[in-house]
């Protein structure tokens, strides 16, 4: 789809005792190492693949931990989490994209950190979260969000960056070798993105990723929202 934006950012979208009720939340919760796909068509990220027979574990594609934080716990602040739902609900009006969503998917709390006995710090390589399957429910994710967690001097490294599709195929030769090089389309989220509490929301189908943190801890929390699927 053409879009005039592909990603809208909330700057300081959560207040700081905001943030830090996710983390206190968040502390206790089981980590697990982040994994991508299910073996089929499923989508990247899931709850499902908490129960260890889903997924799988990739380090050159992904190297990162995480835990599922059930926002629906009735433990959970409600109002914060209807909050994280009206900015996405804001994102998608403020775009154009104007997707019907009805629901939210059980958060992710994702760590990525530096590796110092590893080759690379953590990371995630180009990825879309949409999928081509309609979920057991019915629907289909529609659009994905990260807010940031972490201050921007408590890392280095870890950019959020995304690529803008328009007119990436317009130079394609029509015979011979095709090739395409998509750096003039990869935008990288500005510093005030890096901002504690700065909400990042685009639509699923866009290609994404986590550039290798090379000091310090990157979190985040992740959410993907769902509607009906496309007519």
């Amino acid at each position: 789809m053409i879009y005039h934006t592909y990603c809208c950012i909330l700057e300081k979208y959560l207040s700081k005792t905001e943030v830090d009720y996710i983390h206190s939340y968040a502390h206790s919760l089981e980590v697990a190492d982040s994994r991508i796909g299910h073996g089929m068509k499923d989508d990247k990220d899931s709850a499902r693949a908490r129960d260890g027979e889903s997924g799988t574990t990739d380090n050159v594609i992904r190297q990162s931990t995480n835990k599922w934080l059930d926002h629906n716990d009735p433990k959970f602040d409600v109002e914060l989490k209807q909050k994280i739902f009206d900015g996405m609900v804001q994102a998608n009006v403020q775009s154009g994209w104007n997707y019907d969503i009805t629901g939210m998917e059980t958060w992710q709390y994702t760590q990525y950190e530096y590796q110092p006995d590893k080759p690379t710090g953590d990371f995630y390589t180009w990825h879309t979260d949409a999928s081509d399957r309609v979920q057991p429910n019915g629907r289909m994710r529609k659009l994905s969000s990260t807010i940031q967690l972490s201050n921007p001097d408590d890392y280095e490294g870890g950019h959020f960056q995304w690529i803008e599709p328009v007119g990436i195929f317009d130079k394609l030769k029509s015979t011979g070798v095709q090739s395409v090089n998509v750096d003039p389309y990869i935008q990288t989220a500005p510093f005030s993105a890096k901002e504690r509490g700065s909400f990042i929301i685009f639509p699923s189908f866009v290609h994404h990723q986590v550039q290798p943190v090379t000091r310090g801890t990157r979190v985040s929390l992740v959410s993907w929202y769902h509607g009906q699927p496309y007519v």
